[in-house]
């Protein structure tokens, strides 16, 4: 994930910071010269000083100039020499950077972040948090690249938003049973991430059990039924084509009875948002008074993800992001945009097909990670 971001942003930094460091090196070279040529103009001030009528005089203060003049030549020339042996460490310039420097910046990027499915509005988001952090700010020859590199990570890491595993599992703990509502479009991996959640909440010593709510599509009670078999969990469901809040509230009564920690309730999705699957969940919703809605989203479709997230939470509510099949996603764009587009955090990302396959989601990570790899 993330692989052509990553290359273009360090592109982008190499190449301002080269930028910087020949106008560094310009100033350097002129202050040399300017150096030089008092050398040259304090020897001719002396050589005008010295015509007098005084022959002897004049002699002897010939003499004194051309010994001040060896003794300048031999430190000189001991400069050079110590800067051969060990590189003199040169006047630290700085540079001041501009909105230009920013603009040059982001303009590298951009086009990057474009073609790796990242929303306008963080763009917008990025280039704007890059003003702000860098212009007008002093930077030397040695620290100018760090500068733009923390720069652009601070910016990263404030479009992110995380929600802590701690934090949802003792959420959790704080009232039994605690309902989970999934949604999203089909194919985005809801029930294998349903599974996968499973055993994350069992290896915190909680007792989840699933509702089948997700009576329209071919197959999805077998597929629930398979992955809760191999995890040893109870699947509350009722035939195909019955109502989906009817499930969600059956399988929240026996939790109750059986003393449950979690239900975690899957949905039906469709290919696209239409209008009866919006009522649909909003019915679920309405009887099930979940906890937590999460939203469940294919980091792969990139963009549409990312609208995807938006219309549910505009007509259902969401509370947060899980991302699935980001192992396999190279561009990483659904990742900066969705808990910006949204304000809602994320709380997994998937990472692969097996049951432990499912991570914590650490912005300060994510955000080194571009930076750092």
């Amino acid at each position: 994930m993330f692989d052509f971001i990553k290359k273009k942003i360090k592109d982008s930094i190499n190449s301002i910071q080269k930028k910087l460091s020949k106008e560094e090196e310009s100033e350097i070279k002129q202050d040399l010269k300017k150096e030089s040529n008092i050398i040259v103009e304090d020897k001719e001030e002396l050589k005008k000083d010295l015509r007098r009528e005084d022959k002897k005089e004049l002699k002897e203060e010939i003499n004194e100039v051309g010994k001040e003049v060896k003794e300048l030549e031999k430190e000189e020339q001991e400069i050079k020499l110590k800067e051969k042996r060990e590189p003199r460490k040169k006047k630290v310039f700085s540079h001041i950077i501009t909105e230009d420097d920013v603009n040059l910046i982001f303009s590298e990027i951009k086009s990057a972040l474009l073609e790796n499915n990242v929303a306008l509005s963080v763009l917008d988001k990025i280039h704007e948090d890059l003003s702000v952090k860098l212009v007008d700010q002093s930077v030397s020859i040695i620290n100018n690249k760090k500068a733009i590199e923390k720069a652009i990570k601070d910016s990263i890491t404030d479009v992110l938003l995380e929600y802590s595993t701690e934090d949802f599992i003792s959420k959790i703990k704080s009232k039994k049973p605690f309902v989970l509502l999934f949604i999203g479009v089909n194919g985005a991996g809801k029930t294998t991430t349903i599974a996968k959640l499973c055993k994350f909440l069992q290896s915190n010593g909680l007792k989840p059990v699933i509702a089948a709510s997700d009576t329209f599509r071919a197959a999805s009670i077998e597929q629930l039924e398979i992955h809760a078999k191999r995890l040893g969990v109870e699947v509350v469901k009722h035939t195909y084509g019955a109502d989906p809040a009817a499930v969600a509230f059956d399988a929240i009564k026996h939790a109750n009875s059986d003393k449950d920690d979690v239900v975690l309730i899957d949905t039906a999705g469709r290919s696209d948002i239409n209008k009866n699957l919006i009522e649909e969940l909003k019915k679920v919703k309405k009887v099930s008074k979940p906890d937590l809605t999460i939203f469940v989203g294919d980091s792969l479709t990139g963009n549409d993800v990312v609208k995807q997230a938006e219309v549910f939470d505009k007509e259902i509510g969401i509370d947060v992001n899980i991302l699935s099949k980001t192992d396999v996603d190279k561009k990483g764009g659904a990742v900066l945009s969705i808990s910006y587009v949204t304000k809602k955090p994320i709380l997994f990302l998937g990472t692969g097909q097996s049951y432990t396959d499912l991570i914590p989601f650490n912005k300060e990570k994510t955000a080194d990670f571009i930076l750092n790899n």
